[in-house]
């Protein structure tokens, strides 16, 4: 029985390699898991960034683009308004609906959709467009407070 003396190392030599590549599997197996799991993560918080930026801007446009409109309908009795004044208002008018749509409260946008309306007078557009705009506002701060930088 001395062949049993020769192959017994071989056989635990074969025995533990096979334990090591099934550690190893094992391991890159849970390595592989949690690399996916971080970069879930990761994309949540770039969406959320995205998402949040994008709040952002569409508002700042909106406050921008109702301060234009306002503008231009306060011209006083017998002013003319300019070729060049007509089409900037003319264009943010267009581009406002756009970032309205891009708004996710709902009840926001319907708000400033609401504004949009003709009004009565000068003095009531005005009130309105500063409740707006405060509103507006305190939506902005709300996404810089709360959403990702």
């Amino acid at each position: 029985m001395e062949w049993w003396k020769t192959i017994a190392p071989l056989v635990g030599v074969v025995l533990g390699s096979l334990g090591t590549l099934l550690g190893q599997k094992l391991s890159d197996a849970r390595t592989l898991r949690r690399d996916r799991l971080l970069a879930q993560e990761e994309a949540k918080i770039r969406l959320a960034a995205e998402r949040a930026t994008l709040q952002r801007e569409a508002i700042m446009e909106i406050q921008h683009a109702l301060e234009g409109s306002m503008a231009a309908n306060e011209l006083p009795p017998g002013a003319r308004m300019s070729e060049q004044f007509r089409a900037a208002a003319t264009e943010s008018a267009l581009h406002l609906r756009a970032h309205i749509a891009r708004l996710e409260d709902r009840e926001l946008a319907a708000s400033v959709l609401e504004w949009l309306e003709p009004h009565r007078n000068a003095a009531a557009a005005r009130a309105a467009l500063d409740a707006l705009q405060d509103r507006l506002s305190r939506h902005l701060r709300g996404l810089y407070a709360d959403g990702p930088a």
